[in-house]
């Protein structure tokens, strides 16, 4: 038999819609500080997926599909729940950037799980997100993107890219992943497929969308991609009835981030863009200062392709510029 999905002051019946503000703090001038949940408990039992989007504030196209989502998903018809949180964090997304602008001591979200709920601000959404709502489910997709600084061109990231995450990874679709976010960096720390991973909860993230490409036809390809992606998941996880739409291999990659060393306008160098293939050490822009004198030369990192640029000819000190990517091994979509 069905049962209600419960979290704290929400109780949803079987095939029934549920919502609410989980509140987190209140806000200097009266308001709510929190985080909005939509729940679509089905009418059969099954296991619960959660999607979030806007963890970073100016990433909103998976903002965008995962509404759509919720829309056209009938609780009557589904299997098991989906659990939608369309604005992780508020702050950030009514401020137009990546965190919480009036945060003095942890700015990104998504470097702070599990959270503290005595801590800062950020620290107490992400321990309540954490605690209650995280530990609910059974699969994760969380949607990003590039936001207001650059646009990248799609791929999935996992914590690992075996087992359960690999075989979401593969229901997703999409025709890039890795388990690397920057092979250049050490792990990212605090993240929420990392903590996640540790409950032994599948987690993926999805990258589409950014600044440089946000015309309606830009902003309506994210949200269908993002849109195909989540319902090829809840049909791998039997929640709908349909077939996928997915390509027949998924391509395993590497990537790497370049930054920016030292501010300036950038000029790109001819023919440099999306899917550009680039060699080792070759020229992909260059960075002048308001005098006109040349101050860095942005070259590729390793041979490969343009998976992501700059979202406006700005270069600042520190950040990423574009991203370069090569494939690794080619799989099946569907496991043999």
């Amino acid at each position: 038999m069905p049962k209600a999905f419960e979290i704290p002051g929400l109780t949803v019946p079987p095939g029934q819609r549920g919502t609410i503000w989980l509140e987190v703090a209140k806000a200097p001038a009266g308001g709510v500080i929190g985080i909005p949940v939509v729940v679509l408990n089905g009418a059969r039992e099954g296991p619960v997926l959660l999607v979030d989007a806007a963890t970073h504030g100016d990433e909103y196209e998976g903002t965008l599909a995962l509404l759509a989502l919720l829309r056209e998903t009938e609780p009557s018809s589904l299997r098991g729940t989906l659990v939608g949180v369309p604005v992780l964090n508020g702050l950030s997304y009514e401020a137009e950037v990546r965190g919480n602008p009036l945060e003095r001591y942890h700015y990104d979200l998504n470097r702070t799980f599990p959270g503290e709920p005595g801590g800062s601000i950020t620290q107490r959404i992400a321990a309540r997100y954490f605690t209650d709502i995280v530990k609910h489910a059974s699969a994760i997709v969380s949607l990003h993107g590039g936001g207001n600084v650059f646009y990248l061109d799609g791929f999935v990231v996992a914590h690992s890219t075996k087992g359960d995450d690999l075989d979401l990874i593969r229901a997703m679709g999409w025709k890039r992943f890795t388990d690397a976010p920057d092979m250049a960096l050490n792990p990212y720390q605090g993240t929420l497929w990392d903590k996640a991973a540790e409950l032994g909860i599948a987690t993926i993230v999805a990258e589409f969308g950014g600044a440089s490409q946000r015309s309606p036809r830009d902003i309506a390809r994210a949200k269908t991609e993002f849109l195909r992606g989540l319902r090829n998941v809840m049909i791998h996880l039997n929640m709908i009835i349909g077939s996928p739409d997915k390509p027949k291999t998924l391509l395993k990659i590497k990537k790497q981030n370049v930054r920016a060393g030292n501010g300036g306008v950038i000029d790109f160098e001819p023919n440099i863009d999306i899917e550009a293939r680039v060699t080792k050490g070759q020229a992909m822009m260059k960075v002048y200062d308001p005098l006109g004198y040349l101050v860095e030369t942005i070259t590729a990192p390793m041979n490969g392709r343009v998976m992501a640029l700059p979202g406006s000819p700005l270069a600042y000190p520190g950040r990423i510029l574009t991203s370069v990517y090569d494939v690794i091994e080619e799989i099946p979509t569907d496991a043999s």
